[in-house]
């Protein structure tokens, strides 16, 4: 597998007020990561978590402190954005007003001086492939929200980029288009075989489109793994919170058996292991006298409020970490509020996490 994007102890900071006037901030604190060709990496953490400046750095667009930038084993330092032979898509996606679809489209390829029939072939081929097939002749002002999105993707694609960074390309649409266009983006760039790195803060977005993902908070990445993998063993409470796990319970919380540790995760000398309970972790047990073999906690209900879903029930649960209060998913009839229920864990909502977390190998390109 050729090497792609490496990127180790990368610093990355905000000196003099260059941004808002705010000096000394250290955005971007000595990470390392790599993405393999064709890979779709996606960076994932809140807000200021430094994944834009991260991504700015590798383009180009933001200096360096320290560390280094390579691709292919070439080191970047010094290589300005234009030179890089990566693409760029943005949240508004910058599409030129007084262009077509389809000049929007070519317009990359027109710089590269690419022959007139080459430009409109591939323009045909990428409209197709982000389903505008026919818009080419459209101005982008009669365009939605969404489509003139997959103006921008065709666009960021034209040139056959070896690296396309995207920075939060769905956020500003509303929940069901970006679920709709983060299908598509996953189709098109595992199509085109197009190596990419993915800026997001929505949990979803991320697990959709990449194949790995790095979960960045306070400028470092805290994991590096696939989604399932993140998902079923996050490295730390930090991850697991920021990915949803609402509660932590002892190990002893389950019976032996009914969740075990990845086999690939080293424990940490004298670490404690805890069970994270995640949004469909806990079932609300039906009070028609069946006995369970699983073990139990007496819960008081809140409120009941119907979803999609099921019928999401917030509780006060008298656990092992004493009242906490707790949501659960059920697709029972919703217990009126006040009603004295059981719960029990859901082995497949919940992930075995570690209070310390294990060493990440951050650099590594493998899938």
């Amino acid at each position: 597998m050729s090497e792609g994007l490496a990127v180790r102890d990368v610093v990355v900071r905000y000196d003099g007020g260059s941004r808002g006037g705010t000096a000394g901030v250290t955005a971007v604190d000595g990470v390392s990561l790599g993405v393999a060709r064709g890979e779709t990496l996606a960076l994932l953490g809140p807000s200021g978590c430094g994944k834009s400046s991260l991504l700015r750095a590798v383009a180009g667009l933001e200096p360096v402190a320290a560390g280094r930038v390579t691709w292919d084993g070439g080191d970047l330092d010094g290589v300005p954005v234009h030179r890089r032979g990566f693409g760029l898509m943005f949240q508004d996606g910058q599409l030129f007003p007084h262009r077509t679809v389809a000049g929007n489209v070519e317009y990359g390829l027109r710089v590269a001086r690419l022959p007139r029939g080459e430009r409109e072939e591939r323009v045909a081929e990428l409209l197709t492939l982000v389903g505008l097939e026919g818009y080419g002749g459209r101005p982008v002002e009669t365009l939605s929200g969404g489509e003139r999105q997959r103006v921008a993707l065709a666009r960021a694609l034209a040139p056959r980029p070896r690296l396309l960074l995207l920075d939060e390309p769905l956020s500003a649409l509303d929940r069901g288009l970006r679920e709709r266009l983060a299908t598509d983006l996953r189709v098109a760039l595992r199509t085109t075989g197009t190596t990419a790195v993915f800026v997001t803060h929505d949990h979803d977005e991320a697990f959709e489109v990449a194949d790995r993902v790095a979960v960045m908070a306070h400028g470092k990445v805290l994991q590096v793994a696939a989604p399932p993998e993140l998902w079923r063993a996050p490295a730390s409470r930090e991850v697991a919170t920021f990915l949803g796990y609402q509660a932590f319970w002892p190990a002893s919380s389950l019976l032996p058996g009914e969740l075990s540790e990845p086999a690939s995760r080293e424990r940490a000398p004298g670490s404690d292991r805890s069970v994270a309970v995640g949004p469909a972790g806990l079932r609300v047990l039906p009070d028609d006298g069946a006995t369970t073999t699983a073990r139990t906690w007496p819960a008081t209900v809140v409120e009941s409020v119907f979803r999609p879903r099921g019928v999401e029930v917030t509780l006060d649960v008298e656990g092992p970490a004493g009242v906490e209060r707790l949501v659960a998913v059920t697709a029972g009839t919703a217990p009126e509020p006040g009603a004295r229920v059981s719960v029990a864990l859901d082995p497949a909502g919940c992930a075995v996490v570690g209070r310390e977390a294990p060493a990440q190998d951050a650099v590594s390109t493998t899938t």
